[in-house]
């Protein structure tokens, strides 16, 4: 009876191991094919799109663009730079790099010299375009076709500076909106950028120094300072794709050109301008709470007699500073008194008021740059 009991046993734990190894096996089938397929999906290749949002390194962006910036040469000797812009061989660059001839001379990035032919140009925007057949079948350099650029945003600037190709220089978008005109050309909503611009950059592409897309053109520069400005693409690319689409039958010429054409970028200058542009950028880093920059533009005296701490106290209450006119007038050499009205927002006991001021700054160099020497000012 008990060899029995024990069969049965035997038989029963049989039967157990049976039904789990059954049960194993059946699991392993189900499952681990379906977890080797998932983690097969990881090894795909990432989409286009996907791979368009990860941020490239300022190697990587340098070497794929430098190769699609381009020196530009006229018969008279001087330089500019430009970049493709699509397929066909077009290449961009400013209106004042190739005003007043129709073909020009490209050099590539490894020393290439191809023919191209100027296919338009503006006489009021400082932006025109070559078409280059050797350039033909090319990928071009990307576009960022949204208005999103923002303040302190990361750029390169590419081109050509003195004839010295495959060039870049570094910085950051530094102002915005910024409002010029150099005859015949005006400016309006340019970026105002800290990486210098030099003869022979003029043209060249402004690019997001995280993406390497191109967010404007390198077209002026301040004075002497190491100021740039640079044209939104938004702004001229309805232009740019109608001349694409159509070439000018006739390209116009530029009177105003014709002593200095091509090499040397518009320079915003002239002591009175330039001072006037000085008290500008002040009140702008004031509205955008920038009092570091603000304060660099005051020179060693007034510097001296006030603290940062002081100087930034003495602006913490003004919400806004808008100039409602501004004259500049020269005093002596390199002396230059300029005259603000301003409308303030301030807190006082809590609530917002309006104010009226009358300030006169006298602007004049210190060791090359111009400065903000003093201000005296009055509420009217």
């Amino acid at each position: 009876m008990a060899v029995n009991r024990t069969w049965i046993i035997s038989l029963i734990l049989t039967f157990a191991f049976i039904c789990i190894g059954v049960t194993g096996t059946l699991y392993v089938i189900n499952h681990v094919p379906k977890q080797l397929e998932a983690s097969s999906l990881l090894d795909q290749p990432v989409s286009e799109e996907e791979s368009q949002t990860v941020a490239k390194s300022t190697q990587d962006i340098i070497y794929q663009s430098q190769k699609l910036v381009v020196q530009i040469e006229l018969q008279n000797g001087s330089l500019g730079s430009g970049f493709l812009y699509n397929k066909k061989g077009d290449v961009i660059t400013n209106a004042h790099v190739v005003a007043n001839t129709k073909d020009v001379t490209i050099v590539t990035a490894d020393s290439k010299e191809m023919s191209g032919e100027v296919i338009g140009i503006s006489r009021s925007t400082d932006v025109a375009v070559v078409r280059v057949p050797g350039l033909k079948g090319m990928d071009p350099l990307p576009i960022h076709e949204k208005d999103d650029v923002e303040l302190l945003t990361e750029v390169l600037a590419l081109g050509s500076p003195l004839g010295l190709q495959n060039t870049v220089t570094t910085g950051e978008i530094s102002g915005l909106d910024r409002n010029f005109e150099l005859p015949p050309f005006t400016y309006e909503n340019v970026y105002q950028i800290s990486a210098p611009i030099s003869p022979g950059n003029s043209g060249g592409p402004l690019l997001n120094g995280k993406t390497g897309e191109v967010i404007g053109i390198n077209s002026a520069k301040l004075g002497q300072e190491t100021i740039g400005f640079s044209i939104p693409i938004l702004d001229i690319l309805p232009m740019v794709k109608q001349w694409s689409k159509s070439p000018m039958k006739e390209i116009p010429e530029f009177q105003e050109l014709k002593a200095n054409s091509g090499e040397e970028p518009p320079v915003h200058t002239t002591d009175a301008d330039q001072a006037t542009y000085i008290v500008q950028y002040f009140y702008d880093s004031i509205n955008q709470g920038d009092f570091v920059t603000a304060y660099s533009l005051l020179g060693s005296d007034w510097q001296g007699s006030t603290s940062y701490e002081e100087f930034r106290k003495g602006y913490n209450h003004k919400l806004s500073v808008s100039i409602d006119n501004i004259v500049a007038d020269p005093v002596e050499d390199n002396e230059v008194q300029v005259t603000a009205f301003l409308t303030t927002e301030e807190t006082k006991n809590g609530e917002v008021v309006m104010k009226k001021y009358k300030c006169h700054f006298l602007v004049s160099y210190e060791n090359d740059q111009m400065k903000l020497i003093s201000e005296t000012g009055e509420q009217l």
